[in-house]
């Protein structure tokens, strides 16, 4: 018996906010296509969601436009995401996961997308190669 296919889609994306709204909507085509289902779909976007604001946030010194390239990928249950961008050299599996807080008025903004991402992504590899940060999660 012959196994399926890999599915697999890349696009690329400037490093604006209103580019998150055309990411989703591209990624849950990829995923309506390749009939995956909630709940894996809701969190593997909201990883997707993740990877990719803090891109536009802290990735580039400087305001000029940069392309944020993503690959999907889908494979007997699988679901792969590798996001690659030329911004500084950050390896998100040596950030830091902020303190918790006792209550919601101490609590600081910011600092929870990538162990939210830790918290919901099977696996997440990174490497820094040719001037490139490439990111990949996987969700089986």
């Amino acid at each position: 018996m012959a196994l399926p296919p890999v599915s697999r889609q890349s696009s690329s994306f400037e490093n604006d906010d209103v580019e998150l709204r055309r990411m989703s909507q591209w990624f849950r085509q990829f995923a309506a296509d390749n009939g995956v289902r909630d709940p894996q779909a809701l969190d593997f976007e909201l990883c997707l969601n993740e990877l990719v604001t803090n891109v536009i946030h802290y990735a580039y010194p400087d305001s000029r436009a940069h392309e944020i390239r993503i690959t999907l990928e889908h494979e007997r249950g699988v679901l792969r995401a590798t996001v690659e961008d030329d911004g500084r050299p950050f390896n998100p599996l040596d950030a830091a996961t902020p303190e918790p807080v006792g209550s919601l008025e101490g609590a600081r903004v910011g600092g929870w997308g990538i162990p939210i991402v830790r918290a919901l992504a099977d696996e997440i590899l990174y490497e820094h190669r040719d001037g490139w940060n490439r990111v990949t999660i996987v969700s089986r």
